[in-house]
């Protein structure tokens, strides 16, 4: 674990981006939100910009980073002058395999018995990526999956915090060879995020289409298009 250099009680943590409008106000808090798209959609750009706008405000920020690919100069860039204060509020977690992601999310799950007060977003970037390299049985690594999203359901709803989990594609071709894009870790994913969306690239080089398709409270297929800029997205 290593530590970089006032949200209102609220049920919603915001973007500052078209996303807020598409969300109902921004990402919700007591449950797990789920963004999968393929790479350079956004996912990272998304949680990096909630991450420092939850640690601008002076509440923590729990992210794990399995690709081991968080950028210090994309926070110092989203976070500007607030960037020394902002990188206090950030705790990163790397774990190198899908057994040491466990151990990292029970560790958390501890600490936060104490600290919880302090942490309003927790961020698992990516979900899958461990799980997708390991060399267990397949049947043991959903059991393991299944385990881990329900530390997380567990976390989210006693103690008040927004877990968001960014996921990867794969492509599924039906009986008539049909191509459909799916998001991996299937029904396990699917079933503990309460919501979802799915990212895709936009025709201009910047931009990025979000579509809900799963809300408590919101028809899923609705549309936000969102632009990653230097200081975030928008």
């Amino acid at each position: 674990m290593r530590v970089l250099a006032n949200f209102e009680d609220n049920q919603k943590i915001p973007s500052n981006s078209s996303l807020d409008a598409l969300l109902g106000g921004g990402f919700e808090k007591g449950v797990i939100t789920q963004i999968f798209g393929p790479p350079s959609s956004g996912k990272s750009n998304i949680t990096l910009t909630l991450a420092v706008n939850v640690a601008k405000n002076g509440k923590k920020v729990i992210y794990m980073d399995t690709e081991g690919g968080i950028s210090i100069d994309r926070i110092k860039q989203i976070s500007g002058p607030d960037f020394e204060n902002t990188a206090n509020n950030i705790i990163v977690f790397e774990p190198t395999n899908f057994l040491e992601q466990n151990d990292n999310l029970k560790a958390i799950e501890v600490w936060l018995r104490k600290n919880h007060n302090d942490v309003d977003l927790i961020v698992l970037d990516s979900a899958v990526a461990l799980y997708r390299v390991d060399d267990m049985k397949s049947s043991k690594l959903n059991k393991e999956l299944g385990k881990q999203m329900g530390i997380l359901s567990k976390i989210a709803r006693k103690y008040d915090v927004a877990v968001v989990l960014t996921n990867q594609i794969y492509n599924a071709f039906d009986d008539e060879g049909n191509n459909d894009i799916r998001a991996v870790g299937g029904t396990i994913l699917q079933y503990w995020s309460k919501v979802i969306l799915q990212l895709e690239r936009g025709d201009e080089l910047n931009k990025r289409v979000a579509t809900l398709r799963r809300h408590r409270s919101i028809p899923e297929g609705k549309q936000a298009i969102f632009a990653i800029t230097s200081r975030g997205i928008i």
